[in-house]
């Protein structure tokens, strides 16, 4: 029989497999939605909740006080009695001008030699270390050389009026030929050895260079041994009220614009006080006065005076000053806003023209931003510069054309942006703290864009 040797070809069928078409389906979708994300804007949120900012600002003022130059009437010699920022009775000896010097060289002497003080001196002296040891602190230790520097004030003045005592038939005869002159204070006062020129600026006369404490230099007359006729000997302070002035800006104006009295700290030794102040304004610049009626003496010394404004916390809603932008908005009276349409919302009735070229009044229903007691401020998102709208009570026409900023934020709770009017009561270098509770403005819990400048009003945030 014979064999058959022809190869029959079956036709292939197709095997689909499912699995393979189902992870490439996958797939596809993995890079498209990569492709989606890599490609979208990314909107962080913020979440708006109670917060708030402790205010503690430093500032240097210029210390102004009750101030009298006391001149030498003759020249001479120089000897001075009584330590720098001390109390001074009327008819203290304060110092005395020697024009031959002769009772100066001897006082001056007496200081470089080997004196014995007299008991009532001594005791004072021994007393007032007895109590800076038994007050020390480590944590005051910058007190030392202020007291090491009154000691020595102390004991100098001890040993002249002592080593004058001692001369005393001496100097009356020197007195007598008008060659030694003892000068006394005129009236009651705290006695100062330095003057910079400062002595009769007030609140009144201060200008804005004088707060500038580059150039200033002062004089100090204690160190001096030889006088002129008509030079300054001392100051005298007049009076425990004195004041401080410096500059400030808008936003603390804003702040202390409700109160009249404020807590301050000095620097210089971390002592604190209460001062009276008020706002005065030069052109286009605040200053803040504090007034105070204490404390005078321990800052006699000096004119220009480092000071911390401990004001309360700014409690309110906080955000950061990323989100914050600015929007511009048309401002039409409220008497031109009226209900409309399919629903109750607030809207204009605009003048317009149909096809014919006939006037006709339509409605637009407009969200409203922001209020005064007579303006609503609406988008200019669907209105036009110079539209014209009507009054629905009356039939008067308003044209827009009035625009205004307004500070604000993007809600995005509703999935996309909203502008929503801010009213910042004070604001650092972070956050911003915003009043609550303001209409058409934010509530807490509310989520905004974290970046404000990336996306605008109506954007839908992925």
């Amino acid at each position: 029989m014979k064999k058959n040797n022809k190869i029959v070809r079956y036709p292939k069928t197709l095997n689909i497999n499912i699995g393979v078409i189902f992870f490439a389906l996958i797939f596809i979708y993995l890079i498209f939605n990569v492709y989606i994300y890599l490609t979208a804007k990314h909107v962080s949120y913020y979440e708006v909740d109670e917060g708030s900012i402790r205010i503690q600002t430093t500032y240097t003022g210029l210390a102004l006080r009750e101030e009298q130059l006391v001149y030498a009437a003759e020249s001479g010699y120089v000897n001075y009695y009584l330590k720098d920022n001390s109390r001074a009775k009327c008819g203290s000896l304060i110092c005395s001008v020697d024009e031959n010097g002769d009772i100066s060289g001897e006082i001056t002497r007496a200081g470089h030699t080997e004196n014995t003080l007299d008991t009532e001196s001594y005791r004072t002296l021994v007393d007032e270390m007895k109590d800076y040891s038994n007050t020390y602190s480590d944590m005051s230790f910058y007190n030392t050389y202020t007291f090491k520097n009154d000691l020595q004030a102390e004991l100098m003045e001890a040993v002249n009026l002592s080593a004058l005592s001692s001369m005393s038939e001496y100097a009356a005869n020197a007195e007598a030929d008008n060659t030694f002159h003892r000068v006394k204070a005129s009236v009651p006062g705290i006695v100062s050895y330095y003057c910079d020129g400062y002595e009769s600026v007030t609140a009144d006369n201060f200008t804005d260079g004088m707060l500038d404490k580059s150039g200033y230099e002062k004089d100090n007359r204690k160190a001096a041994t030889q006088v002129e006729a008509g030079d300054p000997l001392f100051k005298l302070i007049t009076s425990e009220n004195w004041q401080l002035v410096f500059e400030i800006n808008d936003e603390l104006k804003k702040i202390l614009a409700d109160d009249s009295v404020i807590k301050v700290r000095f620097k210089s030794d971390e002592t604190t006080a209460w001062a009276t102040y008020e706002i005065r304004n030069r052109g286009n610049k605040n200053y803040l006065l504090l007034s105070f009626n204490n404390s005078m003496i321990r800052y006699a010394s000096e004119r220009f005076i480092d000071v911390e404004l401990l004001l309360t916390k700014q409690e309110g809603l906080k955000i950061p000053n990323q989100s914050i932008v600015e929007k511009s908005f048309f401002v039409v009276p409220q008497s031109y806003f009226t209900k409309g349409g399919n629903s109750n919302s607030q809207g204009l009735l605009i003048e317009t023209a149909d096809d014919t070229g006939e006037k006709v009044q339509k409605f637009i229903a407009t969200d409203i931003y922001y209020s005064t007691d007579e303006c609503y401020y609406v988008s200019e998102d669907h209105l036009e510069k110079g539209t014209k709208v009507i009054d629905p009570a009356g039939g008067e026409t308003f044209v827009i054309s009035d625009t205004e900023k307004l500070k604000g934020v993007y809600n995005i709770n509703k999935g996309y942006a909203v502008f929503r009017m801010i009213d910042i009561k004070y604001q650092n270098e972070e956050y911003a703290i915003i009043a609550r509770g303001t209409s058409y403005g934010l509530s807490q819990y509310d989520h905004i864009a974290l970046d404000g400048s990336i996306i605008a009003e109506n954007e839908v945030i992925n």
